[in-house]
């Protein structure tokens, strides 16, 4: 067995991806059968079976653990009224017009634990980083109403959120400074230091989106320019992952090279960046990921031994694992080992038929096969996981925007400590390059791939079977050659992708938002609002615009008679393009008629007390809001 540790380490990750969408209770037949698969790989002495047998075996045993002695009980101090002490170990951060930390709870009503909390205030709490705070409030399940939220927060290994209880207009919540020397409170002041710094440098949207290149930061963003590149397929540029690592790692370790330091100082102080780089972005499952795997290369450079890529992974996706066995549920986990798998297995495959028998440019075949590889196994994901769907401008958003992405990263951390006027402008103009053309691109109509558990069931098990048959037939010394399999496997998993979104995509379809308080009416990615209401009015509409891959709203209605611009409705309306926008309170009683789209128009009914609004379409009625008058 030549990989032991790509063997051990993707038979973990699978394992465990396939457990973490599975009911919990399945846990236990699946130890079974690893259990019953390592005793018949036994028998039968089939070295790569027993040690991907054990590997399941393992990676199964480690996720219950995990469920039983951290999930579970983190789950019984939900409460409410209850006394918190906790450290802050985070910076604040703004979500949707709140403050943001990260807490480490030491007690829970006078019981010690150790846990990990999300707390959300209306004001800063002006704690420093590892400061003490003492609070009375609510603790809660993150996700409680959502499942789909629920799975990526216990993903991320936070599971419980919390805020203080206000008396009057005071918060019953108390600072106690200290003067701690935990390692990570001096990361933390210069990662607020470097955010500041950025901001300083690049009035605008461009210290955004440096901040979230360089920190992992995607707070300033706004609403358009996050749609952008989400529509373009480009939105994990980012979400620092392998990407940034290797591109600031190697060239600094390039850079000291060719400033003649020597080769053993020049590896040191690359792994020492590393290193400090994690830290830096908060520990991320895919940072540290590509961290791991870029202190294998660096190491093999000081041994002068090349480090084999799936070895490297295959270390890299065990440690994780074993840390963390839930963290293999994180979308952008999946996506970075995807990706990276991908581009290590068919980036040359791909490219050199591009180059040799398509007289491709090799300046143009080489990232043209890196972007296909790595879309090859990262686009099943984005087909089961986001409900957007894939845009088929993924492939020349990727050609045209990735070479921007490396010198913009390398000059906006230069500027920070180097803040030379020209280099500045030069950043800065590579950030404004990267707006226009994912505008320009994301204006483009496209078609999309859409797929979910339900309709991609039957190309999945087809695609199961392939490759099944191709290792039946190297067993038996009849190989398959890659590429035919890898295309038949893409062919019917497109057609799957393809069809479902094709089928229904104008098929109308209305969602009730925040408990029924308002609706969300969409057709392809058309889409109309209803109604604002509940805790979060803003982030909830623009989660479902997400959804959708819609950029901006045909139709903001409130039908509201009073109040009628909230807080929520008025960021929804900063902060999210409006083609209509119909204010009850500001319209005449009476009928109100407006146009939707073509096929789809609507009537606003007021009378002092009543609002209620009709939409036609295809001859359909939908009713929202009070009693109809024509009852």
């Amino acid at each position: 067995m030549s990989r032991p540790f790509a063997v051990i380490g993707f038979s973990m990750l699978f394992s465990l991806i396939m457990l973490f969408f599975l009911p919990e209770w399945f846990i236990y037949p699946a130890l079974g059968v690893f259990a019953l698969g390592l005793v018949i790989a036994l028998v039968l002495r089939r070295k790569t079976a027993i040690t991907a047998m054990a590997s399941g075996l393992l990676a199964a045993l480690a996720l219950l653990a995990q469920l039983n002695v951290v999930y579970y009980p983190a789950l019984e101090h939900v409460g409410e009224n209850v006394q918190v002490r906790a450290v802050v170990i985070s910076n604040p951060e703004g979500r949707f017009g709140r403050y943001v930390y990260q807490l480490r709870a030491m007690s829970i009503d006078g019981q010690p634990v150790n846990l990990r909390l999300r707390f959300t205030s209306h004001v800063p709490t002006y704690a420093r980083p590892y400061d003490e705070i003492e609070f009375t409030g609510n603790v809660f399940m993150l996700g409680a109403e959502d499942p789909e939220a629920a799975q990526i927060h216990k993903a991320r290994g936070v599971y419980l959120g919390s805020f203080a209880r206000r008396a009057g207009e005071d918060t019953q919540l108390e600072v106690i400074p200290r003067q701690s020397l935990h390692p990570m409170r001096p990361i933390l002041q210069l990662q607020r230091w470097m955010q500041n710094r950025l901001q300083v440098l690049y009035p605008g949207e461009s210290s955004a989106i440096f901040r979230a290149m360089l920190l992992g930061d995607q707070t300033g963003i706004s609403w358009p320019t996050t749609m952008d590149f989400r529509i373009t397929g480009k939105w994990h540029i980012f979400s620092v992952s392998g990407l940034h690592m290797s591109i600031l790692a190697w060239t600094m370790f390039k850079g000291l090279l060719a400033l003649q330091l020597n080769r053993r100082a020049a590896v040191v102080a690359s792994a020492t960046f590393v290193l400090f780089f994690m830290a830096l972005t908060g520990f991320t499952a895919s940072c540290v990921r590509a961290g791991i795997m870029m202190l294998i290369i660096l190491a093999g450079e000081l041994f002068s031994r090349r480090a084999d890529a799936l070895n490297s992974m295959g270390l890299a996706a065990i440690i994780l694992c074993l840390i963390s066995p839930l963290s293999a549920g994180q979308i952008g986990l999946q996506l970075s080992f995807g990706a990276t798998l991908g581009i290590v297995m068919f980036a040359n495959r791909f490219a050199k038929p591009l180059h040799e028998k398509l007289k491709f440019p090799k300046l143009l075949a080489e990232p043209l096969g890196v972007t296909m590889a790595a879309l090859a196994l990262t686009l099943p994901v984005t087909l089961l996981r986001l409900p957007s769907g894939t845009s088929l401008l993924t492939f020349p958003a990727n050609m045209l925007l990735t070479p921007f992405v490396g010198p913009a990263m390398i000059l906006s951390g230069i500027t920070m400590f180097i803040p030379w006027p020209p280099l500045i402008w030069l950043t800065e103009q590579l950030a404004n390059l990267l707006f226009w053309t994912t505008n320009r691109l994301a204006g483009i109509s496209a078609p999309k791939l859409y797929g979910d558990l339900q309709s991609l069931t039957v190309p999945l098990a087809i695609c199961a079977l392939i490759a099944a048959a191709a290792l039946v037939l190297r067993y038996f010394g009849r190989p398959v050659r890659l590429a035919f399999t890898t295309a038949a496997v893409s062919v019917f998993l497109m057609i799957g992708a393809w069809l479902p979104g094709f089928l229904v995509r104008d098929e109308l379809r209305v969602t009730s938002l925040e408990q029924g308080s308002s609706y969300f009416v969409s057709q392809g990615n058309r889409a109309a609002l209803i109604g604002v209401g509940g805790d979060r009015p803003a982030s909830t509409a623009k989660q479902a615009l997400q959804s959708i891959g819609a950029r901006e709203l045909d139709l903001f209605l409130v039908p509201g008679t009073t109040r009628a611009l909230t807080t929520g409705a008025a960021e929804l309306r900063r902060d999210v393009p409006m083609r209509q926008f119909i204010d009850a309170a500001e319209s005449e009683r009476g009928y109100t008629r407006f146009v939707l789209w073509d096929d789809l128009t609507g009537i606003l009914y007021l009378s002092d007390d009543n609002a209620m609004v009709l939409l036609e379409f295809s001859g359909q009625v939908l009713h929202f809001g009070g009693e109809s008058p024509w009852r």
